[in-house]
């Protein structure tokens, strides 16, 4: 039996990792985001800095590389096929865009919102928090790039964009939350 796998990509600041944490806690899924994937990673012995610098989209040996991409993609597979949950981030919408049943969800915010998050989040000036999201929207789109050859917020990719700053946490979660309903049904 196939598990419903809901992945969520966003934008730095645009409460991603909060919504799908809400959407793994009301329909019981396992929640797995970038720490709890780098964790695993790390334990299958690449270590934290070999997958920084593959995040930044450095090739530090080929082979390297691309075993640390490997263990990412099989990972990401491994947690899929065993149990429903919402995956944040590590490019899952592509790596699993075989998978059924999924739904590919991207969240992203006006940059007002997510300066403002960010300045809450970290106790950061708004100059310091408009630094923080360029220089992590410039990293995880190279990283993305590299892995996929697409844009992060690419529509092709996704099944559904959704502006988080319209509903809010709650209300966005509520609105995933029963168009995957609906998915599983299919």
């Amino acid at each position: 039996m196939s598990h419903l796998v809901i992945t969520i990509g966003c934008e730095y600041g645009a409460k991603g990792n909060q919504i799908g944490r809400k959407i793994a806690e009301d329909l019981g899924f396992q929640f797995y985001d970038r720490n709890i994937v780098d964790a695993i990673i790390y334990e299958v012995g690449i270590p934290g800095e070999i997958m920084e610098k593959v995040e930044e989209g450095v090739t530090i040996v080929a082979d390297l590389t691309k075993r640390a991409i490997h263990v990412q993609k099989t990972i990401i597979r491994k947690l899929s096929d065993r149990e429903s949950c919402v995956i944040i981030g590590r490019s899952a919408d592509y790596i699993l865009k075989e998978h059924k049943p999924i739904l590919r969800v991207f969240i992203y915010s006006p940059d007002e919102v997510r300066i403002k998050n960010v300045m809450e989040s970290h106790k950061v000036s708004e100059k310091e928090a408009k630094q923080i999201i360029l220089e992590t929207d410039k990293r995880y789109h190279k990283r993305h790039m590299a892995l996929t050859g697409s844009n992060r917020g690419d529509r092709h990719n996704r099944d559904i964009l959704i502006d988080s700053s319209l509903l809010g946490v709650d209300g966005t979660a509520r609105l995933i939350e029963t168009l995957a309903k609906q998915v599983e049904k299919q």
